[in-house]
């Protein structure tokens, strides 16, 4: 994931976690990871928004 994607999913995630955005607002971009896996924005997100909870829980 490049450093733009990268910021834009924490911005997502951090958008749908204050109740600001719901996670269908979050457009469905296709993307390629770095390793040739395709993903979209909207799933980075979902799992973005898991790992913090994840880690909020630890």
């Amino acid at each position: 994931m490049t450093a733009l994607q990268k910021r834009l999913t924490n911005a997502y995630a951090t958008l749908v976690m204050a109740g600001r955005k719901k996670l269908e607002e979050v457009p469905e971009t296709e993307w390629e990871l770095s390793d040739g896996t395709k993903t979209t924005l909207r799933a980075e997100v979902e799992i973005e928004i898991a790992n913090r909870e994840v880690a909020a829980l630890s």
